[in-house]
């Protein structure tokens, strides 16, 4: 599936009011507190590309386009800890301590339920999953937009399977030791992303899920206007049945081994030779 660059500085690239133009000019991240300048890929030219998608849908490739209005953390917490509460989220906290002293395992969020003191007494964590973009720098594109104001419309494919390689490397870093906590860990997703995901056994309720999707879309719900993330759908599965969908690609049966090395055995050109031990 091909999408082009649909929202640059957290504006559709259609969007030609005064605020989207001066969101461009200022390189300001809208998903970050007001002010905030946008510094994906590097600060002094940033590549402010919030989503590729079309003119009505829209997939993050940058992390941080989550955090619209907080929602996120709210519905987490919500689910976690139930409605009625404080938190506090704490970004970028590593939990590994590797055997040269220095910490490893940096887990996107942690977010804490405090009581009436302010103090944390409980967490959960999570992460955060946006898509890579197959093919090379999109810069150029980027670049021609700033300049132009016309939209991108080259097409790129979207990475779905780099994307998973990557998550499954963080998630068996991190859900391991959650896990060992008794503590819950949600990855929150675009629904574009998790359908192009493996199939993977869905439990009855939060309360058993061992790694808790946060599911979102990001849409235009009216022509002019922004894209604004939906309400969150949560799916839990337990965390042996995502390390297994997650990985690339389905184990053979051991007969299938077997019947491998004999067809290898029996080819006309370089076959194997069986060897006396």
């Amino acid at each position: 599936m091909a999408f082009k660059v649909t929202e640059v500085f957290g504006y559709s690239v259609e969007d030609n009011s005064p605020e989207a133009i001066a969101s461009r000019t200022e390189k300001k991240c809208p998903f970050q507190p007001a002010g905030t300048r946008c510094t994906k890929v590097k600060k002094s030219e940033p590549l402010g590309v919030c989503m590729f998608g079309d003119s009505h849908l829209g997939t993050p490739v940058c992390p941080v386009r989550f955090n619209q209005k907080d929602k996120i953390f709210v519905d987490v917490a919500k689910a976690a800890f139930g409605s009625g509460r404080k938190i506090a989220v704490r970004p970028e906290l590593r939990i590994l301590r590797k055997e040269n002293g220095k910490k490893a395992g940096k887990v996107d969020y942690i977010i804490a339920a405090l009581d009436e003191q302010g103090k944390p007494t409980d967490f959960c964590a999570l992460e955060v999953q946006a898509v890579y973009v197959s093919g090379n720098s999109y810069y150029p594109m980027f670049r021609e937009f700033l300049a132009t104001g016309i939209p991108p419309r080259e097409q790129r494919g979207m990475d779905w399977l780099s994307s998973r390689k990557r998550l499954i490397y963080q998630l068996n870093l991190k859900v391991p030791v959650f896990r060992r906590w008794g503590k819950k860990f949600f990855v929150a997703v675009d629904k574009q992303f998790f359908n192009a995901l493996p199939t993977m056994r869905r439990v009855t309720d939060i309360e058993n899920s061992e790694v808790t999707w946060v599911v979102y879309d990001f849409k235009r719900r009216d022509e002019g206007a922004r894209f604004s993330i939906s309400p969150p759908e949560f799916y839990c599965t337990e965390w042996n049945d995502v390390e297994v969908a997650l990985r690339e690609g389905a184990p053979p049966s051991k007969q299938d081994i077997l019947e491998d090395v004999y067809a290898a055995m029996k080819r006309k050109k370089s076959p194997i030779l069986p060897i006396e031990i």
